[in-house]
């Protein structure tokens, strides 16, 4: 019987996405012999499915948006979508990656072995098919997450937003099941290019992880673009009548629509990888890790969406960064999620960074909150824009921003000036002070604090 060939490397990172291609370059840089095991499509969840993919949509429909509230100052008619010509714009940029991706870390000089990894032992991994055993002093589990399905009869004619992606046609009508992040950017998304949507959500109100505050302030306008928001209900089936579906709820009765989304959070993607074998602590919420990185096991780190943590793109470059540095020199860097900034591409956006108004009252710490709405200003009344608002939380004892939470058109691009002047300790009179390039919707930061 012919046992299976062993390779040893000096590390292994198992996941192709935005955690494990930031780790396996910073090791190959560093000069090891390393080794990338991926057995779905290499690029992950943001490059071509997530982040970069649904960015295409946002663009292209708020874009739309925006012309139908300058109709009248200086365009005689709004643009339309044509949802066929922009799925194939998007899909110019995300069908190549997988095979680009794989090829640019092979140019790199990293091995890449498209099947599945299992744990053998804290050392050793089985490739499947195949059988090789792969060897090596240090390991990233950087397996991402997918999305959490429903438990209700018929949920298996719900889809998920991968699913929305790949819609070569808009329906009328569709349902959002969940009240998050992602049930609403896609849910705008829709809406924007055409389609009526309804949004269901479990809790008193959608994304309560920004305060009620902000959300309000963006979701003003839902109804006006075609959205409705549903809170407070629970769902507890979906059925096929013809060509329609029939969400059923607890307490509202039936909503129905051509496609109905679940969005209900994610599920990282520990299984069938032998963590259990060599002892790895894990949960419904991801992989234990600590500021190192690394798990329980020695040698064996985790980084990403697999992760027990908060699952944005930056925080796993971070996370895998950090991996890297320690799986490099054991100890050497920490990771610090205190300054990480996240938007959500609503219309307008909300973007936000560090402690909120309420989280920080909430502590008693002595601070000052710059509090306003910036639709009157130059910037904005260009665009025809009104919903403009910011709350900027400042320590007292420090003059230092310890907080930002935004609404507008370019909140996206504005919450990373504050995330920056947390990081590096700026102080609001600084930022005030400085000769900002003008009229520049960054210039309107000065304003704020």
């Amino acid at each position: 019987m012919l046992r299976a060939a062993t390779i040893g490397y000096d590390a292994i990172v198992i996941g192709t996405g935005t955690a494990g291609e930031t780790a396996v370059r910073t090791l190959a840089d560093a000069g090891k012999r390393v080794a990338i095991v991926d057995e779905v499509p290499y690029g992950g969840t943001c490059a071509l499915r997530g982040c970069q993919p649904k960015k295409y949509l946002v663009v292209n429909t708020h874009l739309a948006a925006d012309t139908r509230s300058l109709v009248g100052h200086g365009f005689s008619r709004a643009a339309s979508i044509d949802w066929a010509q922009l799925q194939a714009f998007r899909r110019e940029f995300t069908d190549p990656i997988p095979s680009n991706t794989e090829g640019s870390l092979t140019d790199a000089g990293i091995d890449t072995y498209h099947r599945h990894a299992r744990f053998v032992d804290p050392t050793t991994v089985a490739i499947e098919p195949g059988g090789e055993r792969l060897t090596a002093r240090s390991f990233l589990i950087a397996t991402g997450s997918r999305p959490r399905p429903l438990d209700v009869p018929g949920a298996e004619l719900a889809r998920t937003s991968d699913d929305f992606l790949d819609l070569d046609s808009l329906p009328e009508s569709m349902v959002f099941i969940g009240g998050g992040y992602i049930s609403l950017e896609f849910a705008y998304i829709a809406a924007l290019a055409g389609a009526r949507v309804t949004i269901l959500q479990r809790g008193e109100r959608v994304l309560p992880q920004f305060p009620a505050s902000i959300v309000e302030r963006a979701t003003a306008n839902a109804a006006e673009v075609g959205i409705r928001i549903v809170t407070n209900v629970g769902v507890t089936a979906i059925a096929r009548r013809q060509s329609m579906l029939t969400v059923s709820t607890d307490t509202r009765g039936e909503f129905t629509g051509g496609f109905v989304m679940a969005a209900v959070g994610r599920t990282p993607n520990v299984e069938d990888l032998g963590l259990d074998a060599i002892g790895v602590e894990y949960g419904v919420r991801g992989i234990t890790a600590d500021r190192f990185m690394a798990t329980n096991v020695d040698g064996v780190y985790a980084a990403g969406d697999c992760v027990d943590s908060k699952q944005l793109s930056p925080i796993s470059d971070m996370e895998a960064a950090v991996a890297a540095a320690n799986m490099i020199e054991a100890g050497s860097r920490q990771v610090d999620y205190h300054a990480i900034p996240s938007v959500v591409f609503t219309h307008p956006q909300m973007a936000g960074v560090g402690l909120s108004a309420e989280e920080a009252q909430a502590s008693q710490r002595a601070v000052t909150v710059r509090s306003g709405d910036g639709g009157s200003w130059p910037n904005y009344r260009r665009l025809n824009a009104t919903s403009v608002h910011y709350q900027v939380v400042i320590d007292d004892e420090t003059d230092r921003i310890v907080g930002a939470y935004l609404v507008g058109p370019y909140a996206g691009e504005q919450i990373n000036v504050f995330a920056l002047a947390i990081a590096s300790g700026t102080t609001a009179t600084e930022l005030k002070r400085l000769p900002w390039a003008y009229p520049t919707y960054t210039s309107d930061v000065k304003y704020m604090v």
